[in-house]
């Protein structure tokens, strides 16, 4: 009986891991798009750029780029457009750090203008921290209209694209 059940934990944990892991980072793309959308929807709201920063949310005073993307992230209204919380400026919300299991990186910085636009295509890639399977990579995009969506699968391959129709995403 013991034996039976060691070999059912053998089948189960592994699937079990990729299971939670996978659950982690589809989870990461819903909070990260949904938190976008909301920072746009408050530019055009309020007609005033608003901007995201990565910022190691335990440490006090709240600060851009005092840490990384996975240790969490601000949303303000950036009154000069710098993509820095400055004195004066408001913050709208502090994201908690999305766990271990993630983790997340940004090719440029995410400033929404009064308008919902942004001067640039950005792009967050989120992968299964500590692991190189590209199966899990996925991202979230923002055009320079300032419209939010996930990746895809554009080739069929099994592996989702970067940005509009690109190559396969990779982990680092």
């Amino acid at each position: 009986m013991l034996s039976i059940a060691s070999i059912l934990l053998m089948v189960a944990i592994p699937s079990f891991v990729e299971t939670t892991a996978r659950s982690a980072i589809r989870t990461s793309v819903n909070e990260l798009a949904t938190e976008l959308s909301m920072a746009r929807n408050a530019a055009v709201t309020r007609s005033s750029s608003v901007s995201l920063c990565p910022s190691d949310v335990s440490i006090t005073p709240q600060a851009c780029d005092n840490g990384d993307w996975n240790e969490g992230w601000l949303t303000f209204y950036d009154d000069d457009g710098d993509g820095t919380l400055d004195a004066g400026e408001i913050l709208i919300r502090i994201h908690d750090a999305l766990g271990s299991r993630v983790d997340i990186t940004l090719d440029n910085t995410v400033t929404f203008n009064s308008r919902g636009m942004k001067a640039n295509v950005s792009e967050f890639k989120i992968c299964r921290a500590g692991n190189t399977d590209a199966a899990y990579a996925r991202s979230v995009v923002v055009n320079v209209g300032g419209l939010v969506r996930g990746a895809r699968d554009t080739d069929q391959d099994g592996i989702f694209n970067s940005g509009e129709g690109g190559a396969n995403l990779s982990c680092p």
